[in-house]
């Protein structure tokens, strides 16, 4: 009898052993048993957006040195990882990044229209334009870089260019609204030339 039950527990081990995969099955999903797949840049990316929306901006950061290790081709790593500098209020480190990712990807309109942006919100509005300048010709028929150069043309007092830029994606009240939002905000990048 005792010998009965060692060969029926001995069965069941190994009946339990054989539905257990020792070696990950390559077609599967991990959650299905497959290998474990390595991090995506694009993981990384919304990992990193997830913890700058959560305050956590030192781990956001962590993961966004991670990407530049890992996956330097990615554009979301510099676009990421300037947004995430922005949260910070480190403005010059955020240009920084974008200048890295310009190096990797040169004339990227993407690059340039966030660089822009950064320089703008710095009111640093000469090569504000020239980054919006290049984003636009770069991709002419993108809205957003019409818009922002039209904007930067506005804020240096060429009223005629941000007309006819703005009049390309606006309609004629809203390109007057815009103006107007321009002429009020002059001053304040006049006094940073």
């Amino acid at each position: 009898m005792k010998h009965l039950l060692t060969h029926t527990c001995a069965a069941a081990l190994l009946l339990v052993a054989s539905a257990c995969q020792s070696t990950p099955d390559p077609n599967l999903d991990w959650f299905e048993g497959g290998a474990l797949k390595p991090t995506t840049a694009q993981t990384l990316q919304l990992t990193a957006r997830v913890l700058a929306a959560r305050g956590d901006t030192t781990r956001a950061g962590y993961v966004i040195e991670r990407l530049l290790r890992e996956h330097p081709d990615h554009l979301g790593t510099y676009t990421e990882g300037a947004e995430i500098l922005l949260s910070e209020g480190r403005m010059q480190d955020a240009i920084g990044w974008l200048d890295r990712g310009l190096v990797r990807f040169p004339g990227h309109p993407v690059l340039h229209n966030d660089r822009g942006l950064c320089h703008l919100l710095a009111a640093d509005l000469a090569p504000a334009t020239a980054d919006f300048e290049a984003a636009c010709k770069a991709d002419p028929a993108d809205a957003e870089y019409v818009s922002n150069l039209a904007l930067a043309r506005a804020l240096g007092g060429d009223e005629d260019g941000a007309r006819e830029l703005w009049g390309r994606v606006l309609t004629p009240a809203d390109v007057n609204s815009n103006l107007e939002i321009a002429r009020a905000s002059r001053a304040r990048f006049a006094a940073s030339r």
